[in-house]
């Protein structure tokens, strides 16, 4: 009865367990995709305001600080840097316009910007989850100075 007991309460904690850590972990995945999210947002919004006062550097820092410290990768395994982080003049539906620079916007042009990162789990994975996820966010803004 005794061994019963025990065999019962091992599988029982496992399943709790299990189910604890992933909370944790889909909650540390949605905290860093909002994250992401936030800090393309203040790029891009940093990007409308100041097309003619600020230069790419100046915006993909700022996303950067945004981003909060956090040891993130660019979708080549490298850390995060200022370079991972792309501002461009887009068209209406949001596609980049080739050999137009952001800072050139006229009142109105939409202006975007994007950085792609990889969520890298802190558990295990367990052999059947991928072992790294793609996050990308673009935020798209129209222009408000020139």
């Amino acid at each position: 009865m005794l061994f019963r007991s025990v065999v019962e309460t091992a599988i029982v904690i496992s399943v709790a367990l299990m189910m604890i850590f992933a909370v944790f972990e889909y909650g540390r995945y949605l905290m860093i995709s909002d994250l992401v999210n936030n800090a393309v947002r203040e790029g891009a919004r940093q990007a409308v305001v100041t097309t003619n006062t600020q230069n790419t550097a100046n915006i993909q820092n700022t996303v950067i600080y945004y981003l909060g410290g956090q040891s993130l990768v660019n979708s080549q395994g490298v850390g995060l840097q200022a370079s991972d982080v792309q501002v461009f003049q887009a068209n209406a539906n949001g596609t980049p316009i080739a050999n137009m620079n952001w800072y050139d916007a006229s009142f109105g042009t939409t202006i975007g910007v994007q950085v792609t990162v990889t969520y890298q789990p802190i558990l295990p994975t367990l052999g059947f989850l991928p072992k790294t996820f793609q996050l990308q966010s673009t935020a798209m803004m129209t222009s408000e100075a020139n």
